[in-house]
């Protein structure tokens, strides 16, 4: 996986790269807990490509931990978007 995902480019990743030892090393924490595999439907490895391709990839956050909101809903609580964020 991670000569893989070291050859994908994105709109705002160029390959061929090499991916930081904390990427590395937190791919290595997650099949190490799967005995040696990685789930790739799993929370783990979507909040990994996340880090890996954080513009590409959302955060996967554990159920129940965030509540969708309409855009209406945002508006009204005062809600704003940043340039970075659009």
């Amino acid at each position: 996986l991670i000569e893989v995902t070291s050859k994908l480019s994105s709109e705002t990743i160029r390959a061929p790269r090499e991916l930081s030892e904390r990427l590395v090393y937190r791919l290595q924490t997650i099949a190490d807990s799967h005995l040696g595999r990685v789930p790739l439907h799993g929370r783990l490895f979507a909040q990994w490509m996340h880090h890996a391709f954080p513009r590409e990839c959302p955060y996967p956050f554990r159920a129940g931990e965030t509540e969708q909101v309409t855009p209406d809903q945002f508006a009204e609580a005062g809600g704003e978007a940043k340039e970075q964020d659009v």
